[in-house]
């Protein structure tokens, strides 16, 4: 084995637990446990550094591709001056959404079933060839059922591409630290999504003859760039996920031999059969399938998690889909409609918060657990859709509606930013390192399948209702619904460190 893709040593033991169950430790302060994390992390990834520095790297271009093309898409669908794209019709204006998020969802299932078998990079570096499809054919084409079609090479590209970025990260970082790995590949995604959606408002330019060419030749550069760093520099980390399998397989035959020597010396004494069980047979880990079914259909605490997924990026098509339409139209009677710098800032509040806190609230639940971050992120959001939904009904001053909407855009960004990484991280704490990508490509699956939902939903339920307010608050009703599940259904798997 290449020494470099060798087992690190035990990191040393974390704040504020003790060599037993911790019962007996006192609490540190939370400041001083927060830096043993970041210590940890930083043991963790010494060796790897220069290959976790061009995951995030890449995982922020991933997130500049998809705010090009969907703020672009969005926003011609949305404005009768870009005459070609403009669709009158709120469930066929958000249609992208649905092509990308189905796709991207299947992909998301295929990089978990195949991951181990093909390899991390080698899955990454498909999804960025793919990825070439895209900008190639909006550059040639020119009507909304050609931008549609070419999404589904946007779905497997982010599918194939950050679903394989993400499982390379939490290898590097370990299952201790997925926390923080997934939120620095998050933060990184976010951040870039923020920014260049900014870049985007900037590159549309009606005035010119082919006005929607210029930023998907952006598009175009940033795919070509992707796929030489994987092809180039990029390094696989399968066999660093192995490693850590068979530590983590090791310690489990160990627990299951001394569990069979006892129920042996038990039966012994009360006069029974003897009967020794078969070690191997006892730490057997799940097919790929078997994993799906048992994350999906079987464990509790991820099948709220994979319903919290989904919810979230219900969030996040509607933001992308239905708020960038309803800016772009106005609301008749109350206020104008928004120009495109003024809807690229929008975004940029909610993408950015999005984006910056994750990696704190990845290390953060890396300390405290799961649950409760989660929980107050979904109802953090409920608040959020709440607020939008209220302003765009009842105020009439333009700049009014433009402040409440940066406010409400910036609640909505902190609460997605408290569930995303740790939505992960709760599935990984759930899942021998095994199973890990087949169960992280299930969960992926179901949250990315919420893009179709709030496209499908979103503008299906704005032309029922007639109302954008109306659309928002019915969803901020069902986020409220999911927070509750999750408050009541998960359980811990990450025991929370003592502090003050």
């Amino acid at each position: 084995m290449d020494p470099k893709l060798a087992p690190s040593s035990r990191p040393p033991q974390a704040a504020g637990t003790s060599k037993t169950d911790g019962s007996d430790a006192a609490p540190l302060r939370w400041t001083t446990v927060a830096k043993v994390r970041l210590v940890l992390f930083g043991q963790a990834i010494r060796p790897h550094w220069f290959q976790f520095l061009l995951l995030a790297i890449l995982s922020g271009n991933i997130g500049a591709v998809y705010a090009v093309t969907d703020f672009c898409q969005a926003y011609m669908a949305g404005t009768k001056s870009y005459n070609i794209y403009y669709v009158s019709s709120y469930a066929v204006s958000t249609s992208f959404l649905v092509s990308f998020g189905a796709v991207k969802a299947v992909c998301d299932l295929i990089v978990g079933m195949l991951a181990d078998r093909i390899g991390r990079r080698c899955m990454h570096a498909v999804g960025w060839a793919f990825g070439i499809l895209l900008p190639v054919m909006i550059i040639a084409g020119r009507n909304w059922p050609t931008m549609v079609a070419a999404d589904v090479f946007l779905g497997v590209q982010q599918g194939l591409s950050w679903t394989s970025a993400v499982f390379m990260l939490i290898d590097y970082a370990t299952r201790r630290n997925a926390g923080v790995g997934v939120g620095v590949s998050e933060t990184m995604g976010y951040s870039m999504q923020a920014l260049f959606a900014v870049v985007a408002g900037y590159m549309i330019n009606e005035t010119t003859k082919n006005y929607q060419k210029s930023p998907f030749y952006l598009v175009l550069g940033l795919m070509v760039l992707g796929l030489l760093i994987s092809l180039l520099l990029l390094k696989d980390t399968t066999a660093l996920a192995a490693a850590e399998t068979l530590q983590y397989e090791q310690a489990d035959r160990d627990k299951a031999a001394v569990q069979a020597e006892a129920d042996a010396a038990a039966a012994a004494e009360s006069g029974k059969p003897i009967t020794k069980p078969d070690v191997l047979q006892l730490v057997k880990p799940d097919s790929p399938v078997q994993t799906f079914f048992r994350t999906s259909f079987r464990n509790p605490s991820t099948i709220v998690i994979c319903i919290a997924g989904c919810m979230t990026n219900t969030m996040t098509g509607l933001a992308w889909g239905l708020f960038l339409k309803w800016m772009a139209a106005g609301e008749t009677g109350l206020w104008t409609a928004f120009s495109k710098h003024d809807a690229a800032q929008v975004l940029l509040a909610y993408s950015l918060i999005k984006g910056l806190c994750q990696f704190m609230t990845g290390l953060t639940s890396d300390m405290i657990g799961r649950k409760g971050i989660i929980v107050a992120g979904l109802w953090t959001c409920c608040g959020a859709l709440t607020v939008l939904a209220v302003a765009g009904s009842y105020i009439t001053s333009h700049s009014a509606v433009y402040s409440t909407f940066l406010a409400g855009a910036v609640l909505l960004g902190f609460g997605t930013g408290l569930m995303y990484p740790n939505l992960l991280a709760a599935i990984s704490d759930h899942t021998p390192p095994r199973g890990r990508p087949a169960a992280l490509g299930t969960y992926r699956f179901w949250r990315d399948l919420g893009y179709a939902v709030g496209g499908l939903a979103g503008g299906g339920l704005r032309n029922a209702t007639g109302s954008f307010a109306e659309t928002m608050g019915i969803v901020a009703a069902c986020v409220f619904v999911v927070g509750l599940l999750v408050l009541l259904v998960y359980k811990e798997r990450m025991v929370p460190l003592k502090m003050y």
